[in-house]
C-alpha cells in the first residue's frame, strides 16, 4: 500500500477542516543527521485523534501525533515549530528514545476554520444574513426548500446552499457536525419555521453557539409549540427569539444586522467563557 502524496494530505486536511473547525497540519521543515522523515513530509492530526499522512513512523511519530492532539485539546494553543532528537537523551528539544542520532523540526500548524452560519431560510432576509456573514468571516450554509431562493447569486460567492423539504428532514447540519455553528431560522412561513427548529434540535449539534427564530412573541409560541409536540426540547438549548438585538428597523438588511449584531455578542462572550 502506497503511503499518501503531500497533495493528498492537504486535500484530507481541507476536509478535516471543513468537517470539524479544527486540526493540526505537521509538516517536517527541517532535518539533520540520520532522520526517518525527510523535509516537506506532512502528518495530519484530526480532533478525534487519527491521522492522515506519514513523518517516518515509529516512536517520532507517535510523539508528534501526541502533540499535534495535545494542542487541539487546548483552545488557545497557536502554531509552532518544535525540534525532535532522535536519540536516548537531549539537551534542548525533546528526545525520542530512538538512537538514529539525527534532529527533526516539525511545523505544527494549528488549523482553524471560520465559524459557520447556517441560515434556514432563502428568502429576502436569508440572502441579507448571508451578505453580513460574509463580511463578518462567517462560512455560510443556507438551507431553502424552494429551488427559485437556492439560486447561487442571491448569496455571497462560496456560500453553500443545501436543498430540504418543507419540513426540513435531511441532516443538513452532518457534513459540519463538529464546527462552531450559528444558526438563525428565518424561512418563510411558520410551519417552515417548525421544520427547521425541530431539525436542528434533532441533529443535535455538539457546537452549537447560537439558534435565533424570527417572528413574533405569538408566532415564537406557536412555533415553540409545535416543535415540542414533535417530541424535540429546547432543554438545556438557548433559543433567542425573536431573534436579533432589539435596535430597531424592520427591512432584510435592518433585520440581518440585528441578528449578526446578536450573533457577534454571543460568539465573542462564548469565547471568552470558554478561554476562562
Amino acid at each position: 500500500m502506497s503511503l499518501p502524496a503531500p497533495a493528498d494530505v492537504l486535500a484530507e486536511a481541507a476536509r478535516a477542516v471543513r468537517a470539524d473547525g479544527h486540526a493540526v497540519l505537521c509538516h517536517v521543515v527541517r532535518t539533520e543527521g540520520s532522520t526517518p522523515g525527510k523535509v516537506g513530509w506532512r502528518l495530519l492530526v484530526r480532533r478525534d485523534g487519527t491521522v492522515f499522512g506519514n513523518l517516518g513512523g515509529g516512536a517520532f511519530e507517535a510523539l508528534v501525533k501526541a502533540d499535534g492532539s495535545a494542542r487541539l485539546a487546548q483552545a488557545a494553543e497557536a502554531s509552532a515549530v518544535k525540534r525532535y532528537y532522535l536519540t536516548e537523551t537531549a539537551v534542548k528539544g525533546e528526545a525520542t528514545g530512538m538512537v538514529c542520532g539525527g534532529m527533526i523540526e516539525v511545523f505544527l500548524e494549528r488549523l482553524m476554520a471560520n465559524p459557520m452560519l447556517v441560515i434556514c431560510g432563502g428568502g429576502p432576509v436569508g440572502q441579507a444574513l448571508a451578505q453580513a456573514g460574509a463580511l463578518a468571516g462567517f462560512d455560510r450554509l443556507v438551507v431553502e426548500d424552494r429551488s427559485e431562493f437556492r439560486a447561487p447569486e442571491l448569496f455571497p460567492a462560496g456560500t453553500e446552499i443545501a436543498a430540504a423539504d418543507r419540513d426540513f428532514a435531511g441532516d443538513f447540519l452532518a457534513p459540519y457536525a463538529g464546527r462552531e455553528l450559528y444558526v438563525a431560522v428565518v424561512s418563510r412561513c411558520w410551519e417552515t419555521d417548525v421544520g427547521a427548529l425541530a431539525a436542528v434540535l434533532r441533529q443535535a449539534p455538539a457546537d452549537l453557539r447560537y439558534l435565533g427564530l424570527m417572528g413574533s412573541r405569538r408566532k415564537v409560541a406557536r412555533v415553540i409549540e409545535e416543535v415540542e409536540g414533535r417530541g424535540q426540547s429546547l432543554d438545556g438549548v438557548t433559543l433567542s427569539a425573536p431573534i436579533g438585538l432589539p435596535i430597531g428597523g424592520d427591512t432584510p438588511g435592518e433585520i440581518a444586522i440585528a441578528v449578526l449584531a446578536e450573533i457577534l455578542s454571543t460568539r465573542y462572550e462564548s469565547r471568552t467563557n470558554h478561554a476562562a
